[in-house]
């Protein structure tokens, strides 16, 4: 195991890696039993059945003890009950101000939220690697609050820690507001894209972005990419379900041209005179958004913009897996390491 871990996500396109035939058991037994729940959660109208989808996500409690080296407390930064975050904080870290990560969940905007188990490990795992304080923020979710509301509640946290900064209130006193970055998974690195976007064009200081993390970005569009069509029963996140996820999220009567979708499609903003921060985009070869995500990249590019690809051969949300998900935070926290230097 820990030899399959060291070889994750160290190329840096899909051709230098394969496309697995066979899938560890735990995985197989985490789809099959999603597969049977998910025909009792989502429904053909584009509801969801919360109350099971609430009882099936296993959540942990903050904890103002420390739990693998990190204390975390959860702090309203709205109105609403859903709009609090969770924030993590390294046990010992140090006389010097720590980074400030801000973390946005996935779950196709519709489930999960930050205190859900894997959400709270893969943030002590960024929190103790980075030596970071680590802001993971819970936002309303479809199909109860659609677009605009999530990006919405993510940027009110943003201003929520703006103005806690700028008082200097004691929960970010050892925070160093010039070393900020976002991070999400999924739906959370769709957020983390327009979060970013909406970060350089607002004054959010004292807070300066250094730099974006996107692990297996939400993204996709009416036109059905390569991998949509050769795999779309994939592993986890099918092409059936995230045409679910998008219909539940997006305006009532948009298709997925939607420039939350299709971010670099007909009527997305456009970004090339931004001064966009370093971003790295995990991508995996058995994923089917990766052509989204790739495309993703190769859009940035063609701008100029600094943006790193770690690619494996995972599925999408398959870092639910201790190993994989050990994988995927160690790049993050060195890029955020070295994005902070």
């Amino acid at each position: 195991m820990a030899s399959q871990n060291s070889r994750r996500y160290k190329a840096e396109s899909l051709e230098e890696v394969p496309v697995r035939s066979s899938f560890p058991l735990p995985w197989r037994i985490v789809c099959a039993l999603y597969s049977v729940a998910r025909g009792f959660l989502y429904r053909k109208n584009h509801t969801i059945n919360r109350t099971l989808s609430n009882f099936v996500d296993i959540t942990a409690k903050a904890s103002s003890k420390p739990v693998d080296g990190v204390y975390s407390e959860d702090v309203s930064y709205g109105e609403h009950a859903e709009q609090y975050a969770r924030v993590f904080r390294p046990a010992n870290p140090g006389t010097e101000k720590i980074p400030v990560v801000f973390f946005f969940h996935g779950g196709g905007f519709a489930i999960l939220c930050a205190a859900s188990k894997t959400y709270d490990r893969m943030c002590r795992l960024v929190a103790k690697g980075a030596q970071a304080m680590v802001v993971s923020v819970n936002y309303r979710r479809a199909p109860e609050h659609r677009y605009p509301t999530a990006y919405d509640d993510c940027f009110e946290a943003i201003r929520w820690a703006q103005a806690e900064c700028q008082s200097g209130g004691e929960l970010f006193a050892a925070a160093d507001a010039t070393r900020v970055f976002f991070v999400g998974d999924s739906a959370g690195g769709n957020i983390a894209h327009f979060m970013m976007a909406r970060a350089v064009q607002s004054d959010v200081s004292p807070l300066e972005l250094k730099g974006v993390v996107q692990l297996h970005p939400f993204f996709g569009g009416v036109e059905r990419s390569p991998a949509e069509l050769r795999m779309p029963d994939a592993l986890f996140l099918s092409l059936e379900f995230t045409d679910w996820f998008w219909a539940a999220f997006l305006p009532p009567g948009a298709d997925r041209d939607h420039p939350a979708c299709n971010v670099f499609g007909p009527g997305a903003e456009d970004l090339s005179g931004l001064a966009l921060p370093p971003i790295l985009v995990t991508i995996g070869s058995n994923d089917i958004l990766q052509d989204w995500q790739a495309r993703y990249v190769q859009k940035l590019r063609d701008m100029g913009k600094n943006v790193t690809t770690r690619c494996s051969d995972v599925c999408h949300a398959e870092y639910i897996l201790d190993d994989v998900m050990q994988a995927l935070m160690d790049e993050s926290v060195r890029f955020i390491q070295s994005s902070a230097s």
